[in-house]
């Protein structure tokens, strides 16, 4: 008997080597990936509980007329609270800056107000912000706007997704933080 091994086991343990190394790294992807969302929901919780100005949602009453304003401060925060809470929030009046996109499909066209928000894994970022509509005419990509619109919650193909309706936009000459982290 011969200790030498045929191309076959060699090439059978080369690849069963290569199935546990990217096992392993599809698992440190998946622990990193836990560890933002951990942190974004820790980082939204402490947004919330901090006392001043818009850091927490507004009570109702009187202030479900007041606008809500989404700043530089506190704009990931306020963007995840919104998404996650989004009953909390239907019908309200939002104002929001930011960078306007559009994206055209042959069925509809959509335009975004949004920011760059935190990265993860090597991943730049990625665009934080809402859909919204106007009556108007719409201004140029990559404009810096300002929009004020209601929240409103629409259906299509089976799927929810939020926009700002019946929206004011404003371009401004001076822009903020395109790119935000908290």
């Amino acid at each position: 008997m011969s200790n030498n091994k045929s191309h076959s086991d060699v090439r059978g343990n080369e690849v069963q080597n290569a199935k546990k190394k990217q096992s392993e790294k599809i698992n440190v992807i998946v622990f990193a990936s836990l560890c933002v969302v951990l942190l974004v929901a820790v980082g939204v919780v402490f947004a919330l509980t901090k006392t001043g100005n818009h850091s927490k949602p507004l009570e109702t009453g009187d202030s479900d007329k007041e606008i809500i304003n989404i700043t530089e401060k506190l704009y990931v925060s306020w963007i995840n609270e919104i998404y996650t809470s989004t009953d909390q929030y239907l019908g309200r009046t939002i104002k929001i800056e930011g960078m306007f996109a559009k994206e055209v499909l042959p069925q509809k066209t959509y335009y975004y107000v949004y920011r760059v928000g935190p990265g993860c894994c090597g991943n730049d970022g990625a665009m934080c912000g809402f859909e919204f509509t106007s009556g108007g005419e719409y201004p140029q990509e990559n404009d810096w706007i300002e929009v004020v619109g209601t929240l409103e919650v629409y259906e299509e193909n089976g799927n929810k997704f939020l926009t700002l309706s019946n929206s004011k936009i404003t371009v401004k000459q001076e822009r903020g933080l395109e790119v935000v982290g908290n």
